[in-house]
């Protein structure tokens, strides 16, 4: 079958269809009984209805079904070769420029990945870690630490200036209101706060701004040759199996969809493995 997630119509689904029923209703209940409102109005709510709560989420869970190299229903994986695998696969990417995809694969109680397979009885840990000795990652993680310190005690200032400066001068001009106090007297009275004082040091914006920006492009440009990750399988006979893999050079991305695929992929592992030994206990 070619890799084509596209080409079936969606299939009927329970949960999709006791959604729609319960939103659908319910929006047209609430526009009915709004104040003004009319017996027209409600087929401009079943349309709302029906583009915002259903046929939106709908393409979003397609889409990101797709990206993920699943089939429509979210049960079967595409294969490399274009062929629905009834398994779990975890796609992540290798490198920066360019970028290559790396997959591993979980099978018939076979895990795959490019440099081996293994079977899940044969497994003692499955990790997402950095592959490398302590003595590597512990000046490392120090520097991380510093950098993410200055990182915050640069982004503090700006905030507390737009929190406390920026924002309740623009409300005030936007509604014509009297200014109780001066910048430069809610400045002096900020600095006589202890805590505030060792943030922030002057009424300007753009200089934190500037620091928070080039940290942000430092870290960016370090992230390639200080972050090291692997997929690591520990065998009981002592021998270890890696996958090499980049993260994001998005902090959040790399939490947020990647981060997730792993968990996801040692989880479906360690659950295959304990099936495993259930059934050779038996």
């Amino acid at each position: 079958m070619a890799r084509n997630p596209f080409r079936k119509p969606y299939v009927f689904s329970k949960k999709w269809a006791i959604w729609s029923a319960l939103v659908i209703p319910y929006t047209v209940y609430t526009n009915l009984t709004a104040p003004g409102a009319k017996s027209s109005d409600a087929i401009t709510a079943v349309l709302v209805a029906c583009v915002f709560f259903v046929f939106v989420p709908w393409a979003f869970m397609r889409i990101r079904r797709a990206l993920q190299g699943k089939s429509p229903q979210g049960k079967y994986y595409y294969g490399q070769d274009g062929d629905v695998v009834d398994g779990e696969i975890l796609n992540l990417k290798l490198g920066y420029w360019p970028r290559v995809k790396i997959q591993a694969q979980l099978i018939d109680g076979v895990v795959e990945i490019p440099t081996g397979k293994i079977a899940v009885s044969e497994i003692k840990s499955i990790k997402a870690k950095d592959p490398r000795s302590l003595s590597v990652k512990l000046p490392l993680s120090i520097f991380r630490l510093s950098f993410v310190l200055i990182y915050l005690n640069s982004i503090l200032q700006p905030l507390l200036l737009l929190i406390l400066f920026e924002i309740p001068d623009h409300v005030q001009k936007l509604f014509n209101g009297p200014q109780t106090i001066s910048r430069d007297q809610m400045y002096e009275q900020l600095l006589k706060m202890k805590f505030f004082s060792h943030f922030v040091h002057s009424q300007a914006l753009l200089q934190p701004f500037l620091i928070v920006l080039s940290i942000v492009l430092i870290g960016i440009i370090l992230k390639p040759f200080i972050d090291k990750s692997a997929l690591v399988i520990k065998t009981n006979d002592g021998n270890s199996l890696y996958m090499p893999f980049s993260t994001s050079l998005n902090g959040y991305i790399a939490l947020f969809v990647e981060g997730k695929r792993l968990k996801r992929f040692i989880k479906k592992v360690k659950k295959a493995q304990k099936r495993s030994r259930k059934s050779a206990d038996e």
